[in-house]
This record gives C-alpha cells, sequence and structure tokens, in this order.
C-alpha cells in the first residue's frame, strides 16, 4: 500500500477579541490605569524599546559683565540618566472543563464567551495595574515582577542634597498639616517654582487630609462635599503606590514611566490549546516592558526616605 503523507501546519487559535487592534486598548488599560499615572504623578513615555536617556541639563555662571569682546563663559553640565525597561509577562492556564458545570453561561460551544473573556480580560487588566502602581514607587528590582522603584532609587541615590530629605513620622490626621508644611518649607524657590509642582502623597495620607480639613471646617466642609486636594495652593496628587508615611515633591517633567510599544496588539492574547495540543485549556498571555526613572535628583523634595548613601 502507498503511503500518504500529510503535512499538519501548527495552529494557534486565538479564541478572543483581544487579539490585533483591540489589544492595544486592552495593553492600556493595564498599564496606563495606575493613580500615579491617572493624577498625573508621571510623566508616560511612550515606545521605549529598552533604553531612554532622561535629558539632565545644567548650566551655572553664564552671566557676567558686558565687554566689546566675546568671552565665552558659564559652565554647561550634561549627565543624561538612562531609563530602562525591563520585559514582564502574565501567563495563566485555565482549564474549560472547571467552567462547564458551575458556569454555563461563562462556556458554549466549546469555548468561553465573549463575555467571559472581556470580563477575565479586564480582570487581567486590572490586576496588572494595580501591580505597576506599586511597583513604580516601592519596586525592588531582586523581587520577581519588579524593577526598582523611586523609593528604592531616591534612597541609594548618593546626589540627592541633604537639604532635600525630609525626616518623616508616622502619618495621622493630627499631624499631616505640620508634616506637609515641612515639605513646603524644603522646597526652595527654585523647586517651588518649577512648573507642575505638586506633592505627592500615599492614599493614607490623602484620607488623614481630608480628615485634617474636616476638622477644622474648612470652607463649611465637613462631612458633606468633596474636600480640595490643594494644601496652601500647592496640588496634592494621590499616588496609591507610594508607602502610606512617604511624600514626594517636585514639578512636572522630573518623574518619568517609560512603557514598549503599545501598538504590539498581539501582547495580550486568550488562546484556545484544544487545536494545539489537544488539552482543553486556555492559556491567558500578556508580555509588555515597562520601567521608571527620574531626571535632576536635586529637584525633587523627599519625606520619610531615609538616604543611605550620602
Amino acid at each position: 500500500m502507498e503511503k500518504t503523507k500529510i503535512e499538519l501546519a501548527t495552529t494557534e487559535t486565538i479564541s478572543s477579541n483581544y487579539a490585533g487592534a483591540d489589544a492595544g486598548r486592552f495593553i492600556s488599560a493595564a498599564l496606563l490605569a495606575p493613580t500615579t499615572i491617572e493624577n498625573g504623578g508621571v510623566e508616560v513615555v511612550q515606545t521605549v524599546p529598552y533604553k531612554w536617556n532622561v535629558p539632565n541639563v545644567n548650566l551655572s555662571g553664564i552671566v557676567q559683565d558686558a565687554t566689546c569682546d566675546f568671552t565665552d563663559n558659564g559652565t554647561i553640565t550634561i549627565a543624561d540618566r538612562v531609563l530602562t525597561t525591563e520585559k514582564f509577562e502574565v501567563n495563566m492556564k485555565l482549564c474549560k472543563k472547571t467552567y462547564r458545570p458551575v458556569w454555563q453561561s461563562l462556556y458554549s460551544a466549546g469555548r468561553f464567551t465573549g463575555s467571559f473573556e472581556s470580563y477575565l480580560g479586564a480582570l487581567v487588566a486590572s490586576n496588572v495595574a494595580a501591580s505597576r502602581e506599586n511597583v513604580i514607587w516601592q519596586g525592588a528590582n531582586g523581587t520577581g515582577g519588579e524593577f526598582d522603584g523611586f523609593e528604592a532609587l531616591l534612597t541609594a541615590d548618593a546626589n540627592l542634597p541633604a537639604a532635600n530629605e525630609v525626616a518623616g513620622t508616622t502619618l495621622s490626621a493630627a499631624n499631616i498639616v505640620a508634616e506637609l508644611g515641612k515639605v513646603l518649607s524644603a522646597s526652595g524657590k527654585v523647586i517651588y517654582n518649577m512648573p507642575g509642582f505638586a506633592i505627592r502623597i500615599s492614599t493614607a495620607a490623602k484620607k488623614f487630609y481630608i480628615q485634617a480639613q474636616a476638622a477644622l471646617g474648612a470652607a463649611d466642609l465637613y462631612n458633606e462635599r468633596e474636600a480640595q486636594m490643594t494644601f496652601q495652593g500647592v496640588p496634592l496628587i494621590e499616588c496609591a503606590g507610594l508607602s502610606d508615611d512617604v511624600m514626594v515633591a517636585t514639578g512636572s517633567g522630573v518623574l518619568w514611566y517609560g512603557i514598549e510599544d503599545l501598538s504590539l496588539g498581539s501582547q495580550v492574547r486568550l488562546l484556545d490549546q484544544s487545536m494545539i495540543d489537544g488539552s482543553d485549556n486556555v492559556h491567558v498571555v500578556m508580555e509588555w516592558g515597562d520601567g521608571i526613572q527620574y531626571g535632576n535628583v536635586s529637584d525633587i523634595i523627599t519625606y520619610g526616605i531615609t538616604n543611605v548613601a550620602n
């Protein structure tokens, strides 16, 4: 009998509408939704494939008495800082059989329904967003899924001026006003007058400040109206990932969050394995790269961060 050779190509079945263009929105939801980003606590730099130089240019001594000659004078210092993105991923395996007896509405014709896929996708995105919010501030490079956050970088930066470091304490509704005052006092005229100057505070500190306003009866707020998140005219930006008793004050364009190309829509996928390996599993796959960096550290006031390098 003559043997017949049949060529079988590997088939990848994507049982989700989160491939292609829609996946771009999905990644955006995960990486651009953290409160620090939504509230403007950092500036976002997109399309950072690996490294991006954060410009750090300083001038000094450029003004002199006028003469008839051209006399070059002054100092320009260029010391770019590098924002490096690291690769991260989500890999999950779901067995469809698990969902059949309990959630029939989530399963139809051998595959998850579109509504469940949408729900699962949103759930994954929200978990990734929560992870990135915490990593931006409290991340530790030695921990899986994390890079060094701003708190770690500022703790180890020997160039952070001692005058910019405000000793912290355990914040409460009773002391939050006084402690915010210390941050403003440490902000010299250059930092205080920077465009977009604001104080980044934790969610716990935000609650304490609202309680303090209510206790003071500011603008008859008490417990009825929304509190204004400003302190002596300076905006307070809630950054949920900040440690409870830490604050960071600076202008706009100093703190950066970098992301790889969000147009890579195939990075977020729900992959049905039944046509690949014959199993009844669905793989949830998400891949991205991100990282943080800041510019001139002398433009940053820290509260509650103990610098170990100076």
